[in-house]
């Protein structure tokens, strides 16, 4: 029995095996034999390798096999496999996967996706799956046809989702939705269903670190029964399959909307409740203007009442006041009437329409005399100084 890791696989036409095995110390060879399995051999060990390992024979894992020895004159010495130990590569696939798991944490890497925050409504979605793939058209179907008739903007980063290669195409595609994330609110990895061997792809390091340390929440649908993949364990939420995946999505869109709808009944509630506490208050305070206006009105009535009274008053004594000047006057000016004074036996000299003191006098002069009930003319004959 001897331990080797497969560099190289083929099969040919025939049925029959070819494969390189190595010896590897800290990733470097340190020994390599050619190995073959003949067809009728390889057809059954084949299956039961899959059965119990759960993997493919297939360049990359390690198997303990028991061989024998071949010489031949040409091509040398080589192995010829008589019999595989299933259990061995089982277990060492899970060894592997568990010194993964172990380094992802001892990084601090396994939980850091899971520190994001998922958007309460993600609509924006960057799918990593093969455009072929079973699994990706279910995905799609499920969003498309939800019930409530959500809308979803997907966008597909093509990838291989299995072989050698699977683990370059993935995270080729990570990095180019990284180059964009401002565009999505989340990152969906799906695949469909398939053989447990396919998913060794999902247990690399590599991808593992990627998914945890990726900015944008990653979910997995990758669709096993089995225990976790590394790339279940380090994405922000796993679940089965790709349709659950859109399940996810589309309960959580519905939670959404029921909470908006009971928020705003709440909101309806609290409205109708606040204006019919307005409105009780409104008319309160109409009462209380009412009474209070009419307290105001009547007391400004009766302020206007006095102060009329007030004003009456006062008038009549100016008017009193006033009639009684008017009256005074009206004596001082009777008594300085010339009618009265010529009454008297007063009598006034004009000449010329005036009076004789603002004018000079000459001999010949005619002048007038005027008395209370006569007027009198006259012509000067001489004029005394003395």
């Amino acid at each position: 029995w001897v331990v080797a890791e497969i560099s190289e696989l083929r099969e040919n036409q025939k049925g029959h095996c070819y494969m390189e095995l190595v010896e590897k110390e800290h990733n470097f060879i340190q020994a390599r034999m050619r190995a073959n399995i003949w067809a009728y051999t390889y057809s059954s060990l084949k299956h039961q390798f899959e059965e119990v390992s759960g993997s493919t024979l297939k360049a990359g894992i390690k198997v303990r096999f028991n061989v024998s020895i071949n010489f031949h004159e040409v091509y040398g010495i080589s192995l010829i496999v008589n019999n595989i130990d299933s259990a061995y590569t089982a277990g060492e696939r899970s060894r592997l996967r568990a010194e993964t798991i172990k380094r992802l944490r001892e990084e601090g890497l396994i939980d850091l996706n899971k520190q994001l925050e998922l958007p309460l409504v993600p609509q924006r979605i960057a799918i990593i799956s093969a455009e072929t793939a079973a699994g990706y058209g279910d995905f799609i179907n499920q969003l498309a046809q939800n019930a409530r008739g959500y809308g979803f903007s997907t966008t597909l980063f093509n990838a291989l989702m299995q072989g050698n290669e699977a683990v370059d195409s993935i995270r080729k595609a990570f990095k180019t939705i990284q180059q964009n994330r401002k565009n999505f609110d989340a990152v969906i990895l799906i695949r469909g269903g398939g053989a447990q061997t396919d998913l060794d792809s999902f247990d690399s390091y590599d991808l593992g670190k990627t998914i945890s340390a990726f900015p944008i929440p990653v979910l997995t649908g990758i669709g096993h029964e089995r225990d976790q993949t590394v790339a279940d364990l380090t994405a922000h939420t796993s679940l089965k399959t790709p349709t659950a995946v859109a399940g996810f999505l589309i309960s959580g869109m519905e939670r959404f909307d029921d909470l908006l709808e009971k928020q705003m009944y709440r909101i309806a509630q609290t409205f109708d409740t606040k204006i019919n506490e307005q409105e009780h208050e409104l008319i309160q305070y109409t009462y209380a203007l009412e009474s209070l206006t009419k307290g105001v009105l009547a007391q400004e009535t009766q302020f206007l009442k006095e102060k009329s009274m007030t004003l009456k008053y006062l008038s009549n004594r100016l008017t009193e006041r006033q009639q009684s000047q008017l009256d005074t006057l009206e004596k001082q000016i009777r008594l300085i009437d010339p009618q009265t004074i010529f009454k008297r036996g007063y009598s006034v000299t004009l000449k010329n329409g005036k009076s004789i003191n603002q004018q000079q006098l000459m001999i010949g002069d005619q002048l007038e005399t005027r008395t209370y009930d006569q007027k009198i003319k006259s012509r000067i004959t001489a004029i005394n100084t003395d």
